[in-house]
């Protein structure tokens, strides 16, 4: 056997019923052949598949604008400026 060779086995039972009607569909069929169109078959599928990830909704979604969380700045009650002492003036 050539060491490219990677080989799997597979077991069937000869009183379930199952297995029974799989080597009857297989026949006298090359085994490894017929796996291997199983296989590829598969393969072909799952390419043409489209992931549900990346479909498109049927009804178009309004995109929301996302606003960050900021704490809100505190509200200080506001101060009248004081004015210079002026002697002249005098205070009031």
């Amino acid at each position: 056997m050539s060491k490219n060779k990677w080989v799997r086995s597979i077991s069937f039972n000869k009183t379930n019923e199952k297995d029974i009607a799989r080597l009857k569909l297989i026949g006298k069929k090359s085994f490894s052949r017929f796996i291997k169109k199983l296989l590829d078959d598969e393969i072909i599928r799952r390419q043409s598949e489209i992931p549900n990830d990346t479909t498109k909704i049927d009804t178009p979604q309004m995109k929301q604008r996302v606003i960050p969380n900021s704490k809100p700045k505190p509200i200080r009650p506001q101060q009248q400026p004081t004015k210079p002492f002026n002697p002249m003036l005098g205070r009031k």
